[in-house]
């Protein structure tokens, strides 16, 4: 990627931080960038554009943090708690990713048409989480999809909540506690929920 590119795309990033997605203008991006006004349309033709190579960065990143966290796991439970505190992580630490993911294309199950396929590849990673929790005899009562749902729905709440201040400012290391606990009060579900071994 060349250096104008990503400045525009950083400086984006930084804008959406600062004041939401609708806070995004290619002016004011040129003007932070230090580039012409017509370099952002040279380089992303729009700003839909720029948008969407934001998103298609950020699911990039958060697909590839979810699968870091579930590396060493041996047990499934384990790897779905690494999961849900890498997902609110990433939200924390990247937050003008995370809005412009959201607000301008959900994850939604693969087969949409209007999904992005970086958003396809972050389901499927926690799809495939969800599958092996299930086969390990957890959560049996529930199909793949729906506890990945499930999943997804608690993380993206409570990351949501924190990006959006809706929750007290916290310290990063009161951010990972947080996250593991709604993490684990769902995962500590699923583990009840399995039948003793005969």
């Amino acid at each position: 990627m060349d250096d104008i590119r990503r400045a525009i795309l950083d400086h984006a990033v930084s804008l959406v931080a600062e004041h939401g997605v609708r806070g995004v203008s290619f002016r004011e991006v040129a003007r932070r960038a230090g580039v012409s006004h017509q370099a952002p349309y040279h380089h992303f033709g729009n700003l839909q554009g720029i948008l969407d190579a934001i998103a298609k960065e950020g699911f990039q990143s958060l697909t590839a943090s979810m699968r870091k966290a579930t590396r060493n796991a041996v047990d499934p439970i384990d790897a779905l708690n690494g999961m849900g505190i890498a997902y609110v992580k990433f939200a924390t630490n990247n937050v003008g990713h995370f809005r412009v993911m959201f607000q301008r294309s959900p994850i939604e199950p693969p087969n949409e048409p209007r999904d992005l396929q970086e958003a396809q590849h972050t389901y499927q990673t926690l799809v495939e989480i969800t599958e092996r929790v299930i086969e390990a005899g957890y959560g049996t009562f529930l199909e793949p999809d729906a506890l990945a749902h499930l999943a997804w729905s608690m993380v993206h709440g409570l990351a949501t909540l924190m990006v959006e201040d809706k929750l007290e400012r916290k310290s990063k290391r009161e951010i990972n506690a947080q996250a593991r606990l709604v993490v684990e009060s769902l995962t500590s579900l699923l583990v009840r929920s399995k039948p003793p071994a005969r």
